[in-house]
């Protein structure tokens, strides 16, 4: 296994990144061999890169299941795009950082060896830019999403730390979410006009996570009745560090896992 830090000017977000990377490396004991598929994985509201690897062991994963995994903080971004701030997190995510990643490293530049996940606010954004660049990302894998917390109404979750304006700042208005990358649910049934191209779904869900197991429950439900490759798991466990190191091992496996298995 090699863990490696990374740094490079990025145009999308018009500074310095330090992405993080694992890989799992041909060691003698796991029989992997270069180039690796390859997860990109987005961090959680407050969350950062360092942290979440810490937390959730991620160089034993990319180890165990023969996946590179790649990390980038994402600021509390909910990894869109911000023209007015040059902060464009979608375009980064999406194309930038694979672009450079692939040039840099042993990377598969196959669809099928390429995948995005994140947990909370980086599950919401694996979705949307899983969806946004279906040509790039063939799977997406999603630990407890932040679905289901747009301010519909103006008002803000009761149990959310997200406030209201900030919200509203981030994804747009409602005239300007609706329709938009940025809603998830108009993504996805667009995508299912075309289901061959439609990346494969994974949601991973605590059972006693208050803030987003109703919304991640009742989204894999209406994928699956709509036809979507979606796979659903759902454990004892809240919205936490705990129950994401726990779902990394399904995660891992759903990635490896041949259409259909």
């Amino acid at each position: 296994m090699a863990s490696l830090h990374l740094n490079f000017r990025s145009d999308m977000l018009t500074c310095s990144v330090y992405p993080r990377v694992f890989l799992p490396d041909y060691n003698g004991v796991w029989d992997v061999k270069p180039p690796y598929r390859t997860l990109y994985f987005l961090h959680g509201y407050s969350g950062g890169a360092l942290e979440t690897a810490t937390f959730t062991n991620f160089a034993l994963f990319a180890a165990m299941h023969g996946i590179a995994i790649v990390m980038i903080d994402g600021n509390n971004s909910f990894y869109v795009d911000d023209e007015v701030r040059t902060a464009r997190y979608s375009r980064f995510v999406g194309e930038e950082l694979v672009e450079v990643t692939r040039e840099l490293l042993p990377l598969s530049r196959r669809r099928e060896d390429t995948f995005i996940g994140g947990i909370s606010m980086g599950g919401y954004g694996a979705l949307i830019n899983g969806l946004r660049y279906s040509e790039t990302f063939s799977k997406i894998g999603m630990l407890s999403p932040a679905l289901g917390l747009y301010p519909e109404d103006g008002k803000g979750r009761l149990n959310s730390p997200l406030r209201v304006s900030e919200m509203i700042d981030l994804l747009g208005t409602p005239d300007e979410f609706h329709g938009s990358y940025r809603d998830y649910e108009a993504a996805a049934q667009k995508a299912l006009h075309d289901k061959a191209s439609m990346p494969e779904m994974f949601i991973a869900c605590g059972r006693s996570d208050e803030l987003v197991y109703d919304a991640s429950r009742d989204f894999a439900r209406l994928m699956k009745k709509e036809g979507a490759r979606m796979t659903y798991y759902e454990a004892d466990g809240g919205h936490d560090h705990a129950f994401w190191k726990h779902a990394m091992t399904p995660l891992c496996e759903f990635l490896n896992a041949k259409e259909g298995e």
